[in-house]
């Protein structure tokens, strides 16, 4: 499998096409703070009220990671999910997502399933 930008890909030229969306997205997403920084009053409200708005927005797109963690301890593996939650940008005529993305770390797929139907149901 080839390694692009510290991620396996089974295909060569999609894992190139994801990893070119995602340095896309970054650099929307620091366009979008500079603006944000550029727009500020300097009172630090604007900032804080779109973190506020930014958990209640729809859910751009999800990436799930399958994770494996060998403690020195134990010497056993532990397998578990890294779940990343891209949210959409809460302003009409704003495109990306809102900020970065909310991580959550499962041990369990039985949780990871459970907490995808609670935050798609909303």
């Amino acid at each position: 499998m080839p390694y692009i930008n510290g991620r396996y890909h089974m295909n060569p030229t999609m894992g190139e096409a994801l990893e070119a969306a995602r340095e896309a997205e970054a650099a929307l997403l620091a366009a979008q703070q500079q603006t944000a920084r550029d727009s500020r009053d300097g009172s630090g409200e604007a900032e804080d009220a779109g973190q506020g708005t930014a958990a209640a927005a729809p859910v751009h797109r999800i990436e799930i990671d399958a994770a494996e963690v060998v403690p020195h301890a134990t010497g056993r593996a532990t397998r578990g999910f890294v779940e990343r939650v891209h949210r959409a940008t809460p302003a009409p005529n704003a495109l990306g997502p809102a900020g970065g993305p909310e991580t959550h770390v499962f041990a369990d797929h039985r949780d990871l399933v459970d907490f995808l139907r609670d935050a798609l149901a909303s």
